[in-house]
């Protein structure tokens, strides 16, 4: 596990602990580059994946229901503890920003590479397309819940431009035009920085610490994310029958820490952004003892 370490994690933590440097020397704020992420790189980033991804001819069906179902048992266990410790609205949003979306990308893939080798790959791919296109509308529109009520969320969600990057990759795809290079080589463009922009973002919100006043809520956010979420995503891959590789590799994908967009989402939208940096950083410390014991006992309890 160093090797992921090295080649996963630490280039993670030097971009972002770069930038949280920079902002305690110059005292940067984080306010005018959110809306650039969530309203021009992260629509041209969602487009250009999803058209662009390379889904193999075996993609299964199973596995891509068991990627929805996994987010919304997540959704669902981490609505209860919430309800059940009586979190204020905002919190709640923060919440389940923290542990409904796992780190599928630039934790994901390579992990599961590393993991199961080929044939893991390609199974961390469908599910990363998979969670590619619906974790950003879901997000959104719960981020939008801490500050809107009645249909205040759902117009919120609406506005943002990602949600319809989603729709128009798919069409494009059916249809099968080939966009004019005068187009796609923009898109492109803005899509490669999005994530570069999202680690800043992330370092600037580390600048601030990681937040211990609500330690049982973040305690509880960790271990639905990192402990909860395997035995969850071993039941729905049981009743859909999923075996092998895949289902080694789904499992382990939602183990992982949480999903680094969520805190821009949550610094954008004011869903106790301190609450959600805390969660995605201390999730992905914790994750480097976590994904260790989770990969080895599937390599044992699975073969």
């Amino acid at each position: 596990m160093l090797e992921v370490f090295l080649t996963v994690i630490l280039p993670v933590f030097v971009v972002a602990g770069l930038s949280g440097v920079l902002q305690r020397w110059k005292n940067l704020s984080v306010g005018a580059l959110s809306p650039v992420v969530v309203y021009l790189l992260s629509p041209a980033l969602v487009f250009m994946f999803i058209l662009n991804a390379e889904l193999p001819r075996s993609t299964s069906i199973k596995l891509v229901a068991a990627s929805i179902l996994c987010t919304i048992g997540f959704g669902v266990i981490a609505a209860l503890v919430s309800l059940a410790t009586g979190q204020t609205r905002a919190l709640r949003s923060g919440f389940l920003l923290a542990t409904m979306f796992p780190n599928a990308g630039n934790m994901g893939l390579p992990m599961s590479y590393l993991a199961f080798g080929d044939p893991g790959l390609t199974a961390a791919i469908v599910i990363f397309v998979t969670q590619g296109s619906i974790a950003w509308p879901i997000a959104i529109f719960i981020a939008a819940r801490s500050g809107s009520h009645g249909f205040g969320p759902l117009i919120t969600a609406l506005k943002v431009p990602t949600i319809y990057a989603v729709f128009a990759a798919a069409f494009v795809r059916i249809i099968g035009w080939e966009i004019p290079i005068g187009i796609s080589v923009p898109l492109q463009f803005m899509a490669d920085s999005c994530m570069p922009l999202m680690l800043i973002i992330l370092g600037f919100q580390l600048s601030q610490g990681i937040e211990i006043e609500r330690w049982k809520s973040l305690a509880a956010a960790l271990l639905i994310r990192l402990v909860i979420s395997v035995p969850i995503a071993y039941f729905i891959t049981f009743v859909l029958s999923i075996d092998g590789v895949s289902q080694k590799t789904l499992i382990a994908v939602c183990a992982m820490p949480s999903a680094v967009f969520t805190t821009l989402l949550a610094h954008e939208f004011n869903s106790e952004p301190r609450f959600v940096t805390s969660a995605t950083i201390a999730s992905t410390f914790a994750s480097l003892v976590t994904l260790t014991i989770v990969i080895s006992g599937l390599n044992f309890v699975l073969g």
